[in-house]
């Protein structure tokens, strides 16, 4: 069952940052550079949240340390799930994957370029569950991939995982092995206070999936996850003993070590343990340099990281869709991780990391290649004129 740890003696505030109305809101104040690349948004995981009138998500551009940052800074109780850190960590790879990806590929794939893969649906883009269908994209990745258990590591199984969940691993994983595979979905015609969610297990999970983490890297580029699943340790080996003694000493220490920051020659720098989720910034390169450090109440060691450096807690993938219904190809972008920050409980007292996906229109990728031939018209070699119109 959930834990609860009492912190610290100060009363919880509100929150009062402004909420997102809509979807696209979000999308605009979390992922602002995929914002301004992108046209309208095609479908997203976000469809049904925005109707709840008791929801209160803020955008946030990682949802995960800047709760902490904002729950330590201003006073809010912060409720985790297991998802949070297992997405923060995942996004991370990804980044560095994609920074070193010529160095990996041979680890990774035994392909040069990329390979087409596809899956294929009935229904249409109104209709198919896109998120089901980047599930079962994993599957042909996890076909096409060196190590046999790569999908499984990934793939969350907590009690508190969702099926949006589920689908935001999958787009995690298609962004971290986006320069070596085309992901195409073809839609067929076809007939119509700090708590811990989750139980203990989860958290341990976690820990069992960062044993492994090292090994999915060749012996050369494996000092940095080596690194990272270290670093990662003794923070979660925390979070399991938060379920075992709530009431440690050591463990509020360790809660009240989370984040603090300072300020030097005009620059914001954080340190504590949430930096370990900052471990590489957008482009790869590792930000975790230890002659930089700050030791704290709880004896742990952190860097202390730039807050310019903090790379976003989603990533983004193309991906095409090739819509046999419409006779359409759609260049689409899809955008997932932890992208938000949610009020939990009437009293907003408490916050959330809030995760999610997008799928966009790839306005870069249209105006390069629009009017593309469908699989039909290739095949006929001659289509009506209405089926050579553009989508708007």
């Amino acid at each position: 069952m959930p834990v609860t740890l009492k912190t610290s003696d100060t009363e919880p505030v509100p929150w009062a940052r402004s909420e997102a109305a809509t979807s696209e809101a979000l999308l605009r104040g979390s992922c602002k550079e995929e914002w301004m690349r992108g046209g309208k948004i095609i479908r997203s995981s976000f469809e049904e949240a925005f109707d709840d009138p008791h929801s209160h998500i803020s955008p946030s551009r990682h949802g995960f340390v800047y709760a902490a940052w904002d729950s330590y800074s201003n006073h809010h109780s912060l409720v985790l799930r297991p998802e949070d850190i297992w997405f923060s960590i995942l996004v991370q790879l990804s980044f560095y994957i994609n920074g070193h990806a010529e160095e990996l590929r041979s680890h990774f794939v035994s392909h040069k370029g990329t390979k087409e893969l596809e899956v294929e649906r009935d229904g249409s883009i109104k209709t198919v569950d896109i998120g089901e269908m980047a599930i079962e994209m994993t599957e042909l990745l996890q076909a096409n991939v060196h190590h046999p258990g790569l999908r499984d590591w990934i793939m969350p199984s907590f009690s508190t995982t969702t099926k949006s969940d589920k689908a935001v691993a999958a787009i995690l994983m298609m962004g971290s092995l986006q320069k070596y595979f085309a992901m195409t979905m073809v839609l067929r015609c076809g007939i119509p206070s700090v708590t811990l969610l989750g139980e203990r297990d989860d958290w341990v999970q976690i820990q069992t999936k960062i044993e492994l983490l090292p090994f999915f890297f060749p012996p050369e580029a494996s000092k940095e996850p080596t690194k990272f699943a270290s670093a990662l340790r003794p923070v979660l080996q925390n979070f399991v003993s938060s379920f075992d003694k709530p009431n440690s000493d050591y463990l509020r220490n360790f809660w009240n070590s989370c984040i603090s920051q300072s300020q030097e020659s005009g620059l914001v720098y954080l340190t504590g343990w949430v930096t370990v989720f900052c471990f590489w910034d957008n482009k790869g390169k590792c930000l975790y340099k230890t002659q930089d450090s700050t030791l704290h109440p709880s004896g742990m060691t952190f860097p202390n990281i730039s807050t310019g450096d903090i790379a976003p807690g989603y990533a983004s993938v193309p991906v095409k869709v090739v819509d046999r219904n419409q006779y359409l190809t759609f260049h689409t972008l899809m955008v997932a991780g932890l992208v938000g920050i949610e009020v939990d409980g009437n009293d907003a007292t408490s916050i959330r990391p809030y995760s999610g996906w997008w799928m966009i229109e790839n306005v870069e990728k249209k105006k390069g290649k629009h009017k593309e031939k469908t699989f039909e018209q290739k095949q006929r070699g001659v289509a009506p004129k209405w089926m050579d119109m553009e989508w708007k």
